[in-house]
């Protein structure tokens, strides 16, 4: 029985995958930059770099899908 909901496209998906991945590699260079404000002005960046390391494993996710769906083709 069909609801009305259809599944997004492998096309579909590969958009949404390369529109997450440019959203994260935004969001690592924020977060690099602040990082680096951090350092300068002497402060801790403990838990700024540890956000970074999130981001950064996040990306590595997102390049890993996008690769899975590019073999699809």
């Amino acid at each position: 029985m069909a609801y009305g909901i259809a599944m997004p496209t492998i096309d579909e998906r590969r958009a949404l995958s390369r529109h997450h991945i440019e959203a994260t590699r935004l969001t690592i260079l924020h977060q690099r930059q602040m990082v680096e404000r951090l350092k300068a002005e002497g402060r801790d960046t403990k838990v700024a770099e540890e956000l970074l390391a999130q981001f950064e494993r996040t990306q590595k996710v997102f390049e890993r899908d996008l690769a899975d769906l590019e073999k699809r083709r």
